[in-house]
């Protein structure tokens, strides 16, 4: 009698590879389930933590007027959106950092009891003054160069200038009208549409994440975006057609109003040597330069006495910038303030001057 078993049948093989494929397949499905599980806790249980940090700690003192008056830790700013409006900031205390239920952050002073105007500050987070105290932002500059104004810093995070457009249109149908509002951050719509951004962003399943930034990492296929003319030139329509619906809007309003272009570090001309540190930094500086270029040809075209290019408002010889997404120091604030005091008010707090 043979020892030797018999050879296993076709069917038998076939049987066996699809029981260890199923056996993978539900191993690969529980890794999958516990980390859909995991992860959004993680980010939850991180975020949550960040956030009591920063309560407890956003207190130092800051020295203005340097790339150094960062807070730190950084406020962990969180915002809803409604229909059209992006980016709303939730409310938040701490020493340096406070915004009201309504989304209105303090500027860290007291506001003029009997001001000659109020007005809004719309934007985004470069216009909140995200990064620097309350009483460093672009709105509190401004009230202490005036005097006798009062503005009001409703601006958002990651908001483009259609969405501050309707947050104003809101504001002022559930508060008194103002006597003169600012967008400041045109930029940021061609920021959003141009730059780089990684497959990280609101990712809820850990797999589906990691594949798309494997492919995204090490894919030669994908395309940057505005690398092609024709995108390009989409990019910077759009953004050019949402400064001029706001000034179309605006002036509908009766109310003085303008649109400003902040300073960014991806225009000419600008001090970024403390960013330079960060390779991604030199890659994107690289690629989008020639992209502002472009917008600021287009801009320069705009015959609309309402909008203000601050592209050039910051000396070369200084460092204004806290980093790569253009939020600035105290410094830079103030600077732009002086800048749109002069443009707007001439700088006299008692009259609003509607034109240029």
């Amino acid at each position: 009698m043979s020892d030797r078993s018999p050879e296993p049948t076709t069917t038998s093989r076939i049987r066996s590879t699809s029981v260890r494929l199923f056996q993978i397949f539900i191993v690969i499905c529980l890794i999958n389930g516990f980390l859909d599980i995991s992860y959004p806790l993680l980010i939850i249980s991180k975020n949550y933590i960040g956030n009591k940090i920063s309560l407890a700690f956003n207190s130092e003192e800051v020295e203005p007027g340097s790339t150094q008056d960062i807070l730190r830790p950084l406020p962990k700013i969180t915002s809803y959106d409604e229909p059209g409006i992006r980016g709303i900031v939730n409310a938040y205390q701490s020493v340096a950092t406070n915004v009201e239920p309504d989304g209105m952050r303090s500027n860290g002073q007291l506001t003029p009891e009997k001001a000659s105007s109020v007005g809004f500050l719309l934007g985004s987070s470069t216009a909140f003054g995200f990064g620097v105290a309350d009483n460093q932002t672009v709105a509190a500059h401004l009230e202490k160069r005036l005097k006798n104004v009062r503005v009001e810093n409703y601006a958002g995070v990651a908001q483009p200038v259609a969405d501050s457009v309707l947050r104003w249109y809101d504001l002022q149908k559930k508060k008194a009208k103002p006597d003169f509002v600012i967008i400041a951050g045109a930029g940021y719509q061609l920021y959003h549409d141009c730059m780089l951004n990684p497959a990280a962003t609101s990712k809820k399943r850990m797999l589906p994440f990691l594949a798309e930034l494997f492919v995204e990492t090490f894919s030669n296929n994908a395309a940057a975006p505005c690398s092609s003319n024709e995108s390009l030139d989409l990019a910077v329509r759009h953004s050019i057609m949402s400064i001029e619906s706001a000034v179309a809007f605006g002036r509908k309003q009766g109310t003085p109003f303008h649109v400003v272009y902040l300073p960014t570090p991806y225009d000419a001309d600008v001090n970024v040597d403390n960013l330079l540190n960060d390779p991604k930094f030199k890659a994107n500086l690289t690629r989008m330069r020639p992209i502002y270029s472009r917008y600021q040809e287009e801009m320069n075209k705009l015959d609309l006495p309402e909008f203000i290019n601050l592209s050039g408002a910051l000396p070369s010889d200084r460092m204004y910038f806290l980093d790569a997404a253009g939020h600035l120091s105290g410094d830079g604030h103030k600077r732009v303030a002086d800048i749109l005091a002069t443009r707007i008010w001439g700088g006299n707090d008692q009259v609003f001057d509607r034109g240029l």
